[in-house]
């Protein structure tokens, strides 16, 4: 089988760097020169895009041996080839592949003159339900953490004309260098760009407030559609908070910067930075081990929400001013409520997806004095 697919090596290592989201623009334009030498080049490339997207390759692993994955690419054409296949099937197929590599690609600017239908750009949209997480690996490289009840879509020229994606809901970013294409987060009135960098953007349509945190690198915050009074570019452990609506700077003391689970004072509105921040409680919800810092529950049950698909209903206020915190790995949402119980004067009713938190009249008195003011 080998000698009949008349390959270059270079052309071999293009095509699983393309498959493995790591194409270069050098081996964009040597991809698109063999996929135009034939259209036999095109039916191959459209059997190797289905054997790739089954295979084990397509897990997120950065040392892919081109040599593997080569030759398992090889036996599967073996094996596909002897199957019969009817001709029109495969000719849909290869109007399916021209789409895949022109756009999702981004492959020859020359094709995307010639054939303009098949190459106007389109939306990708990646969505993490509530109860559930998920990971992104963009075209770029950046990698992207999503949490419960967020959106996140971006062009399909992604990586070629900019690097701008769209966020609604929360995520974790790792963003790989390039000073050529700025990697832009889009919230609905905050703008955060970042040139290779780690950092948490907290945009939730129902709530007052975007919040952005740096864990490494530094970021430029910018309005939407205003701009702000100050420059902001954040570094190293900071924190903006920014209020929906304002467009002022503020700054909180560095030694007297805030606890995670406490809020800037109402009197202020616009963006608040705050140094000297503890990241880890902020950017756990992605991973096994979730922290949980002294938290109201007032703003903890909407990250339960969010994270096991409920809804809480309390049926005193003063209960949300409680404050819980510990670490969770993987617990059920019972358990989670059961160590909140351990700790606060309440008791709860599951029923379906709605939780009732209710007074616990017995303990009360003995949690009293607890109450964050």
């Amino acid at each position: 089988m080998k000698e009949n697919l008349n390959i270059t090596e270079n052309e071999k290592k293009a095509l699983i760097d393309y498959f493995s989201g790591k194409l270069t623009s050098e081996e964009s334009g040597l991809l698109n020169n063999w996929l135009e030498k034939s259209e036999g080049n095109k039916l191959l490339f459209d059997q190797m895009t289905d054997i790739w997207q089954a295979s084990h390759f397509t897990r997120i692993n950065d040392k892919i041996n081109m040599e593997d994955a080569w030759k398992e690419i090889q036996d599967q054409l073996s094996k596909e080839n002897k199957k019969p296949i009817q001709s029109w099937v495969r000719l849909l197929k290869v109007a399916a592949v021209l789409i895949l590599v022109f756009i999702l690609g981004g492959i020859g600017h020359a094709l995307l003159h010639s054939k303009p239908n098949i190459a106007d750009p389109f939306l990708v949209e990646y969505v993490a339900p509530l109860g559930s997480r998920s990971f992104v690996k963009m075209p770029d490289g950046s990698k992207i953490w999503l949490n419960a009840g967020t959106t996140l879509s971006y062009n399909s020229h992604f990586g070629i004309e900019n690097r701008a994606i769209n966020l609604s809901g929360e995520a974790f970013f790792e963003v790989e260098k390039n000073p050529a294409l700025p990697f832009t987060v889009q919230t609905s009135e905050l703008n955060i760009t970042a040139l290779g960098t780690k950092f948490d953007v907290k945009a939730y349509s129902e709530e007052k407030t975007i919040e952005t945190t740096l864990i490494e690198g530094s970021v430029r915050l910018e309005g939407n559609n205003f701009k702000l009074t100050e420059d902001v570019i954040l570094t190293r452990n900071e924190k903006a908070i920014f209020t929906k609506h304002s467009k002022s700077v503020d700054f909180i003391d560095t030694n007297q910067s805030l606890k995670e689970n406490e809020t800037v004072p109402k009197q202020e509105s616009g963006l608040k930075i705050i140094t000297s921040i503890e990241p880890d409680p902020i950017i756990s919800w992605k991973d096994e081990r979730w922290i949980i810092n002294n938290e109201k529950l007032g703003s903890l049950s909407q990250k339960l929400e969010r994270r096991y698909a409920v809804n809480f209903i309390f049926d005193n206020e003063l209960l949300k001013e409680y404050s819980f915190g510990g670490t969770l790995e993987d617990e059920t949402l019972q358990q989670v409520l059961d160590a909140i119980c351990s700790s606060s004067p309440i008791k709860y009713v599951i029923e379906g997806k709605t939780v009732y938190i209710m007074s616990d009249n017995q303990k009360m008195g003995k949690f009293k004095h607890l109450l964050m003011k």
